[in-house]
């Protein structure tokens, strides 16, 4: 039974995001806490596997996020907007996953699912913020894993990076977009990542591409 804490001000979104978990993901137990609750006890978290932050709750984010990685649990951010000065910073903490308030329902099940089998969930919406950041701060010198990709997988991961779409990487490389698929997909498999835009990120805070 995974157990599932969310640490956001009561509202009808906090209501909504309850009730879709609650009725998607069974076999979790969801707890809700409010700041009052925080200020109390800010260990409050402490019998739940994954702990969801509003960055909006109002107290001291970091502390929190210090405390709950101690105790060695996912923990995952959630902005209610993309220009929030704090993500930058969060970004490099290396959190489990950072949501954004216009996720679909879907995106959210799929996102804590995720997280659950160990991997990092960013928010689309969000990459360009974080991927920004990494651009900022990366060495100039690539630094790729051998045997790792094809030529040609390399090739199609460095033009993720620079935003192509699936059409003008097909244009690009002189391939259909069926192929291009087919490259995304295995590039998606072997690095056990959910969508490109994780891929780009990925790519850029391991140093395999400078912008």
């Amino acid at each position: 039974m995974k157990k599932i804490a969310i640490l956001k001000a009561h509202s009808v979104i906090r209501d909504m995001i309850v009730t879709t978990l609650q009725q998607e993901l069974i076999n979790s137990e969801i707890y809700t806490y409010g700041p009052d609750d925080l200020k109390v006890n800010d260990n409050i978290g402490s019998k739940a596997d994954m702990v969801i932050i509003d960055l909006d709750i109002n107290l001291d984010i970091h502390h929190l996020i210090e405390c709950y990685k101690t105790e060695g649990k996912k923990v995952v951010v959630w902005t209610p907007t993309t220009t929030n000065p704090a993500l930058p910073c969060l970004f490099k903490l290396g959190l489990h996953g950072y949501f954004y308030n216009g996720m679909e329902k879907e995106e959210l099940v799929h996102a804590i699912e995720s997280i659950f089998n160990d991997k990092v969930y960013v928010d689309k919406e969000l990459a360009p913020v974080l991927l920004d950041e990494y651009i900022s701060t990366v060495s100039q010198e690539p630094k790729r894993p051998c045997d790792m990709f094809t030529n040609r997988e390399w090739e199609v991961i460095e033009l993720l990076v620079k935003g192509y779409s699936n059409e003008k990487i097909g244009k690009h490389l002189f391939i259909s977009d069926k192929t291009v698929k087919n490259y995304v997909n295995s590039i998606l498999k072997k690095l056990q990542l959910p969508d490109r835009t994780n891929v780009v990120l990925h790519a850029i805070k391991n140093n395999w591409f400078y912008i």
